[in-house]
């Protein structure tokens, strides 16, 4: 299987200006994707989602029932390029760059976008309320049994130091509530865990 990669055109960071967001995303737009972290909340500091309706982005979705991820933003310019609007909280950039950017950058690069999942016993217990599918940072042990997972510490989306040590995501579903340890629950493999095509 032949290696398939995207190339990064440009990277620019601006504060909290509507006029330079707009301009620095105008220049995004050129590349097939856009991604831009950070701004597309309702903040008044926010102005990203307004830049990108300003520049013809139509919106597809604001809004996922995701944690960490929540806030966020996926639309189509009238050339095509594809714009994503991510969180700016670290962890929640990642995971929803995994979710959502990197099967799209390999649909784009003609790879496949196969998600590498199986299942795992949680060895410990994991709160959460129904309502927002929680995608928990664990790493993994096999046992006799299969995988048994663990939660990476503290999950807040903005302690980047739950991705240390990460080997996959337990995902627990919108409608579910607390997980007990010795729960099964299905994990999507984190793509640094997955051997890469040769």
């Amino acid at each position: 299987m032949r290696r398939i990669a995207s190339r990064v055109a440009d990277a620019t960071h601006v504060g909290d200006d509507a006029s330079a967001t707009r301009e620095a995303i105008r220049r995004t737009l050129e590349a097939d994707v856009a991604v831009v972290c950070g701004g597309v909340s309702v903040g008044e500091h926010d102005h990203v989602r307004p830049a990108l309706s300003e520049l013809g982005v139509e919106e597809v979705f604001w809004g996922l029932a995701l944690r960490p991820g929540r806030p966020t933003w996926f639309g189509t310019a009238p050339d095509g390029t594809l714009a994503f609007g991510l969180p700016g909280n670290p962890v929640s950039a990642v995971v929803t760059f995994i979710l959502l950017v990197r099967p799209a950058l390999l649909a784009l690069s003609g790879a496949s976008t196969e998600r590498h999942r199986a299942t795992a016993i949680l060895d410990e217990p994991y709160e959460k309320r129904p309502g927002r599918a929680h995608f928990v940072r664990v790493s993994l042990a096999p046992r006799e049994d299969g995988w048994h997972a663990r939660p990476t510490g503290e999950q807040g989306s903005h302690v980047l130091t739950s991705m240390l040590g990460a080997d996959a995501f337990a995902i627990v579903p919108a409608d579910r509530g607390d997980v007990a340890a010795g729960d099964r629950v299905e994990i999507e493999l984190l793509p640094s865990a997955v051997p890469a095509p040769v």
